[in-house]
């Protein structure tokens, strides 16, 4: 049996994907040393197994840019550099809904287009630049192992590439493994019971591939979003610019509808919906990578704040705590909101010698960080179950289907919904009493279009010959 390492101000994070580097870079501030680890390699800019959802699209909406931006100041300006273009959201992204298109006026807070891998790669640059954060790949989580009266916390580790074990002591472990998180399974094994996680599946299947596409005077906009809406628009895409001449773009099925992943089933799916531009793309560019297809999108929430006696030296945070749909693009921004809390518990908690008890208030106040965005998206996806859908989602369903027939027609309205999705405000600014007044009067005055009916056509930018394959 190996002796443990110690340390006497070490943190440990288990997982080195956006959740465990923003926890890194968060315990740096207040550990003499944070060591992560990591199951995978880690390939640089390239993708690795344990991030799948980096082949696809991704949001990192306005409110988690800007605690990215407190954490790890001029990384807009970094990764602008680097061609991951800025600009007012609703000003650069083409929004069509079933009613029709969403106005492009400006909204008034920025969006930064960015690729999971290349995010991923400069936030490890910057965590590990400093030297207190140390990163090991290829090391495994085996256990760990809960002092009762409150000490450090032992992790078991296999070095899969050197076929050697260790055991490492922290005062502080961080589990931002994801939604591969074996925490419930720890916890039990040292007689912690953990509820049963609350899962919402919407059956939701992207198909995604990154293309090489040349700029465009007639391309104005460098999003478009094409959203699945319950019950009766089950059919969706996005496609964002994600570098000087890369696009990445991923069509989605919910219900059980499933983007192909051959290349004139692609097409043929981008072209039977509403919004013209995903075909577009297709037709035009050219293909850089592989098809890329991922179906593990069920919303999971472990209700890690009611367990008892939860070991005061344990934080989980991320995926690892709630995975929503990737469809919403809350992830991230929620990570970042509980690192952001970690930061500020931790001032209150470590400096004082009592970080033996930082562990249940962080899970509490965490919790209350999930819950809103929890019951919205939630909502929305047990819209897809059909006649055996819950009242209050089917009248979630209704609401929100009545705010999308309204976008078109109202840019306030639009504007409301943008600072919503992006986490800006509360989501009870799209469901106060005077704004559904407005929907009651609006659908009296018959301005808005039936759920279901097909989108207003816009104009189609023009089309160009197939763009080269960059040298």
């Amino acid at each position: 049996m190996p002796q443990p390492t110690v340390s006497a101000r070490r943190a440990v994070v288990l997982g080195a994907g956006f959740a465990g580097l923003l926890a890194a870079r968060v315990l740096a501030g207040h550990f003499d040393e944070v060591v992560v680890l990591e199951s995978d390699a880690l390939p640089g800019d390239g993708h690795r197994r344990g991030v799948p959802q980096a082949h696809h699209p991704h949001a990192l909406l306005a409110r988690g840019a800007q605690l990215l931006e407190l954490l790890f100041p001029g990384l807009r300006d970094e990764l602008r550099a680097r061609g991951c273009p800025v600009a007012d959201f609703t000003r650069a992204t083409r929004l069509c809904f079933p009613a029709g298109w969403a106005p492009r006026a400006p909204c008034g807070f920025d969006v930064q287009l960015v690729g999971r891998t290349t995010l991923d790669h400069a936030l490890l640059r910057r965590v590990t630049a400093a030297g207190t954060v140390v990163v090991r790949a290829r090391h495994r989580v085996d256990g760990l192992f809960f002092d009762r009266a409150g000490g450090p916390v032992t992790v078991a580790v296999h070095a899969t590439s050197a076929h050697r074990k260790e055991l490492i002591t922290a005062d502080l472990v961080v589990d931002a493994t994801g939604r591969g998180t074996r925490l419930p399974h720890w916890l039990n094994q040292a007689g912690l019971h953990c509820p049963s996680p609350l899962v919402v599946d919407g059956h939701v299947t992207y198909t995604s591939r990154t293309y090489a596409l040349a700029a465009s005077p007639g391309r104005d906009w460098l999003a478009s979003y094409q959203p699945t809406l319950a019950p009766h628009s089950p059919r969706g895409g996005v496609a964002a610019r994600i570098g000087p001449d890369r696009w990445l773009l991923g069509l989605i099925g919910a219900a059980g509808r499933t983007p192909p992943t051959d290349e004139q089933g692609f097409l043929a799916y981008a072209a039977g919906l509403s919004n013209p531009d995903f075909a577009a793309i297709i037709s035009e560019a050219v293909p850089l990578t592989p098809l890329h297809r991922t179906r593990a999108t069920a919303n999971r929430w472990h209700r890690y704040h009611r367990v008892p006696h939860w070991p005061g030296r344990l934080v989980a945070l991320g995926d690892s705590v709630c995975a929503f749909n990737p469809v919403y693009g809350q992830g991230l921004t929620i990570a970042a909101m509980q690192s952001e809390l970690l930061d500020t518990l931790l001032s209150a908690y470590a400096h004082d010698g009592r970080a033996d008890r930082l562990g249940p208030r962080f899970q509490r106040e965490a919790a209350r960080l999930v819950r809103g965005a929890w019951l919205l998206n939630t909502s929305a996806d047990r819209g897809w179950q059909g006649p055996g859908t819950p009242l209050p989602s089917r009248l979630a369903c209704a609401y929100l289907n009545a705010l999308a027939g309204r976008f078109p027609y109202d840019e306030d309205l639009v504007t409301r919904y943008a600072r919503t999705m992006h986490m800006l405000d509360s989501p009870r600014r799209l469901f106060s009493p005077p704004l559904a007044a407005r929907l009651l009067l609006a659908s009296l005055d018959g301005r808005s279009r039936s759920p279901g009916a097909p989108a207003a056509p816009e104009p189609a930018p023009p089309r160009h010959p197939p763009s080269r394959s960059p040298s």
